[in-house]
């Protein structure tokens, strides 16, 4: 079984890195470093909030829809729901190999960054997982739901406009947050996250978290109703 997994994730590797996302991805990088170089205006906050908070959720979303458009848009849907594999194994699967793909190249750009402005750019990427779950549940509910990674796509851009527009309404569950001073103190550890000022951030931290699992639950579920209709 683990050789099977090992030879589809050599497989997709090898469609990833010749095909227009890795292009488009990769393009990503002297991007932000471009952005950097002209960040003199920004502080660390804010340099970091743009990254890891507004760029990085359509990275990674992108990635995802990527990942299961071999399967889903090349009309094998129903081909592949006889896959002799479990199917929430195939969701983790495809799961597992989009967070391959977007943690090296976060790495790739983390590590110069952190190496220039110090542990908090790895601080607040590390502080925004929470908020990839999200976005990666969405993602993957919608995607099952639409039988197709337009589905996905879709729903990921309306709640990434929603988070980024969105801001007031959201109030304490906002995900745009290391733009702001006292988040950055808890993020740096001046300020612990169990202080009774700074529970809220806990809270939605797991708000996110549980989202993700939730949508995550949701896509295993539709696959598997799926699943048994078509047997």
């Amino acid at each position: 079984m683990m050789n099977g997994f090992l030879i589809r994730l050599r497989l997709f590797l090898k469609l990833w890195f010749t095909s227009i996302y890795s292009f488009m991805s990769i393009l990503l990088i002297p991007i932000i470093g471009i952005v950097i170089y002209n960040s003199g205006t920004y502080e660390i906050r804010e340099l970091s909030s743009l990254i890891y908070e507004k760029t990085a959720t359509i990275w990674f979303m992108l990635i995802i829809q990527w990942c299961f458009s071999i399967d889903l848009d090349s009309k094998f849907y129903h081909q592949l729901i006889t896959y002799p594999v479990a199917k929430w194994r195939f969701l983790l699967e495809r799961a597992l190999i989009s967070i391959i793909i977007f943690g090296g190249l976060m790495v790739i750009v983390t590590i110069p960054l952190g190496c220039i402005y110090g542990k908090f750019l790895w601080q607040g990427f590390v502080f925004s997982i929470p908020v990839y779950m999200a976005f990666g549940g969405l993602v993957l509910l919608g995607t099952m739901i639409g039988t197709h990674s337009l589905g996905g796509l879709i729903v990921g851009i309306l709640f990434w406009m929603w988070l980024f527009f969105g801001q007031v309404i959201l109030r304490d569950l906002n995900a745009i947050l290391l733009v702001y001073g006292s988040v950055e103190r808890v993020v740096n550890g001046e300020s612990g996250f169990w202080l009774a000022e700074n529970r809220w951030l806990l809270l939605n931290r797991l708000f996110y978290m549980g989202l993700g699992v939730l949508c995550m639950i949701g896509a295993i579920l539709t696959i598997n109703r799926r699943d048994g209709n078509a047997r």
